[in-house]
């Protein structure tokens, strides 16, 4: 995994500067839960997603679509009678994306499929629980992670599809909708305490550079 970082970051410096490269500016919404067993209801934390990509050509209707993000994550548990807790974690998160999909000739829509690996750099990390414990009293705080801490970097695949449509010569509207899978552990040394799982829908603008 670290290679792949480490190859992402001069594919960002580079793509701009690649015959034919689609620059996207993306923005939408994360709808973020996490794998973990036990009775809490779990409610899903709705998030935001702000990015920039650069689409490398590869072969016919194929292409590498590398990006940079901000993006908000984690998940909630709830239990009637007794109240909530909250967890909300912050990433910067890296991913190179095959696009396989219909030509981009005319003005007419590209659609297309997407798939491939993801790297996130955990930025922040907050917990808050509403609960209500009856003669004990109840319990209204909100603090960062301490204990466990948080996992420092998250990775996994992304799977989902996009479509575009043209505007102009130099301008084309985009949407995609994308499923992560996390393969790391939110805290450190607790294997119990679930991977992210993510269902991302972004629109945005995506812009032609070079011929």
């Amino acid at each position: 995994m670290r290679r792949i970082i480490v190859s992402l970051l001069p594919l960002l410096v580079a793509a701009p500067l690649a015959a034919q490269t689609m620059v996207g500016i993306r923005a939408g919404l994360n709808r973020s839960t996490v794998s973990a067993e036990g009775d809490l209801t779990q409610d899903a934390r709705m998030g935001m997603i702000v990015g920039v990509d650069a689409a490398l050509p590869l072969a016919n209707s194929v292409e590498l679509r590398v990006g940079g993000a901000y993006a908000q994550k984690g998940s909630g548990a709830s239990e009637t009678g007794i109240g909530s807790i909250s967890l909300q974690m912050d990433y910067f998160q890296l991913s190179a994306l095959a696009r396989m999909g219909t030509p981009r000739d005319g003005g007419g829509p590209s659609v297309g499929v997407l798939f491939g690996p993801w790297a996130a750099f955990n930025l922040s990390c907050n917990a808050s629980a509403n609960l209500d414990l009856g003669e004990f009293g109840s319990v209204n705080e909100s603090a960062s992670c301490e204990d466990p801490d948080p996992t420092a970097m998250d990775f996994g695949v992304a799977v989902g599809a996009g479509a575009e449509l043209a505007v102009s010569e130099s301008l084309r509207l985009g949407l995609d909708l994308v499923y992560s899978m996390g393969f790391a552990n939110i805290a450190q040394d607790e294997p119990d305490s679930g991977k992210h799982r993510t269902l991302t829908i972004q629109a945005g603008v995506v812009i032609p550079l070079g011929g």
